[in-house]
């Protein structure tokens, strides 16, 4: 259970350091499980702009990890 919260604590900082679209992308695709598609009707882009800025997210967040 210790482990559990360092982790969220781990990923709420992550988080912190994404700009709100960035942070909606990410909890909408994992949080939420939603497809590319499905983000990019709710935030008005489209699946090629969302997968584009999901790997730009996840490379970055991988940076700041280590």
């Amino acid at each position: 259970e210790k482990e559990a919260v360092l982790n969220e604590l781990v990923v709420a900082q992550l988080l912190a350091t994404l700009e709100e679209k960035e942070q909606r992308v990410i909890k909408l695709r994992y949080f939420e499980n939603k497809t590319q598609c499905e983000v990019a009707e709710a935030l008005g882009m489209s699946q090629v702009q969302i997968s584009r800025l999901e790997r730009k997210i996840l490379v970055r967040l991988r940076e700041q990890f280590h």
